[in-house]
């Protein structure tokens, strides 16, 4: 037992009276910080013209979280409605506002501006500028549509999306690249193909998550950048999408030139190099002004880019790819500036598929196809280049001493010259191996020969057979011969590129080239062929 000594009487008597005077007397509280004023979100909205707004006066605005940062999809950002507008709300250090707190921004010291046509109030410090005032005011979702969101007038609102489904191209896919740490976009469409990107950060607590796979609605926040429109979704849960799948024509095509992928299935498996894309010319992304828009009507200021879609008369952003037109033959041929007659046609273009204006787009076009013709850039199937022999050829021989050999020029070639002394009678053919063609688009032959001592190319013809069967060709095959291509003036040792000369009437079977020469003892050229090469459409 602890014993008080009667000399501590005193001093205990005077912590008594002081605790007492300070039950009875409180101190001052401190001042409350009461705005001059307030304004709703509407209103503020408004102040912004085109240029940024810095706010001096003790003005408050009153609104409710829609979104924070706590699932990981957003950092340093909030949003906030207040039932007449809502807004993206930037902060100065990460906090633990959430979803449903009533929160006071007072606006003396922030900026309000545009980050690429994304409103935001930006520079805002916790526990200055934004009070937390109560928790539970939950904010209701606005039932909306794609398109309504497309249209305009939705910025920073929390919505919700009924009969939505994620495209076929991003199932089995995660919302996100935790291991690389990369923000990344999946393709969300409703049942009539219109479509909008749902953005996901990789810290966000369902990026790992794989896409749901069926139909249904989810809830998520409106945000933009540039003239692309995307969802930040809240929660996994918050994604109720187990229900049949509509058919939304995806996909559609193959990548390749002769069944080239249509604009939907592209946006939604916007990745993959040398692929090609067909829909109509619906316009162009102009770029001469900011902000950067897009124009459906003539006349046009922007010639590095054009619109596609699948549609003649799309206009919603979610359904439109933007091409990249680089300095080249594609774009003096497509764009709209030079070629405004092309707006509305159907059009192939090759290209990689990846971002462009922060949206699906195709990158440096380098084929296309335009009213039945075009560039077809080709790839090559089969090749020779005689660089040290015949190689694959086989020579025949049907008349006179002189035969087909080997030579050293351009590289390597095959030689043929009837003169020896003087012009000499000969038939000599140069066969190829069969080739096959099958599987293939737009298959081209491409020779290089050079010849000399003969303008008239009468005996120095160039053959292809889809029934010879080895042996004597004079006596094996039919031979058609090709003509209307690029040859050399017969009268110089200057090599000369064929072109593309055109197999099509052979796609899809087994073919051998053949090389016929001919002379007589009055004419007697010399034949060099350098290259043979089959190239094909991907």
């Amino acid at each position: 037992m602890t014993r008080i000594k009667p000399k501590m009487y005193p001093l205990l008597l005077a912590l008594m009276l002081t605790a007492a005077a300070c039950e009875k007397d409180p101190p001052d509280a401190p001042p409350l910080n009461q705005p001059d004023g307030t304004m709703t979100l509407a209103e503020l909205r408004a102040l912004y013209t085109g240029q940024t707004v810095r706010f001096e006066d003790n003005v408050a605005v009153f609104a409710t979280v829609s979104m924070g940062e706590t699932s990981g999809n957003l950092y340093r950002n909030i949003f906030v409605e207040d039932g007449t507008a809502a807004i993206n709300v930037r902060l100065d250090y990460a906090s633990d506002i959430r979803e449903g707190d009533r929160v006071r921004i007072s606006l003396k010291g922030t900026v309000l501006g545009s980050y690429n046509n994304m409103l935001q109030l930006d520079s805002l410090e916790y526990g200055r500028h934004l009070i937390k005032q109560e928790s539970g005011q939950a904010v209701a979702p606005e039932p909306v549509s794609v398109p309504d969101i497309l249209n305009g007038g939705l910025q920073a609102r929390l919505v919700r999306l009924e009969g939505v489904q994620f495209n076929t191209g991003e199932l089995g896919k995660r919302f996100a690249d935790v291991a690389e740490g990369l923000t990344e976009n999946r393709s969300l469409t409703d049942c009539d193909g219109n479509q909008i990107i749902v953005r996901t950060s990789p810290f966000a607590d369902f990026a790992n998550r794989v896409v749901p796979e069926g139909n249904g609605s989810l809830v998520a926040v409106v945000s933009q950048f540039g003239s692309t429109w995307q969802l930040l979704i809240r929660s996994f849960e918050e994604m109720d999408m187990g229900g049949d799948r509509c058919d939304t024509g995806d996909p559609a095509g193959s990548g390749t030139f002769g069944e080239p992928y249509n604009v939907a299935f592209a946006m939604a498996n916007n990745s993959g190099d040398g692929v090609w894309v067909e829909g109509y010319i619906i316009g162009v992304y102009e770029t001469h002004a900011s902000p950067f828009t897009r124009s459906f009507t003539a006349p046009f200021q922007t010639a590095t880019n054009l619109l596609m879609a699948d549609k003649p008369d799309e206009t919603a952003p979610g359904n439109i790819l933007t091409v990249q037109l680089p300095i080249g033959q594609v774009r003096e041929a497509l764009n709209l500036v030079a070629n405004p007659a092309n707006l509305g046609k159907p059009v192939k273009i090759l290209g990689n598929l990846g971002t462009y204006f922060s949206a699906p787009g195709l990158l440096r076009a380098s084929g296309y196809w335009l009213d039945g013709d075009g560039l077809v850039p080709q790839t090559p199937l089969w090749e020779e280049t005689f660089a040290s022999s015949l190689g694959s050829f086989t020579s025949y021989n049907l008349q006179g001493a002189q035969n087909w050999t080997h030579a050293t020029y351009d590289g390597g070639c095959a030689y043929m010259s009837g003169y020896d002394g003087s012009n000499r009678a000969n038939e000599d053919w140069l066969v190829s191996p069969s080739i096959s063609l099958a599987g293939t688009n737009n298959p081209r032959l491409h020779i290089r020969e050079a010849v000399n001592f003969g303008t008239d190319k009468g005996g120095l013809r160039v053959l292809v057979s889809d029934n010879y069967q080895g042996g004597d060709p004079s006596e094996s095959g039919d031979w058609t011969e090709l003509t209307g291509f690029n040859r050399p003036p017969g009268t110089n040792w200057t090599f000369v590129d064929s072109g593309p000369i055109s197999l099509d009437a052979f796609q899809g079977k087994d073919i051998h080239i053949a090389f016929r020469y001919t002379s007589t003892t009055s004419l007697a050229p010399a034949w060099q062929v350098s290259l043979v090469r089959i190239t094909h459409s991907e």
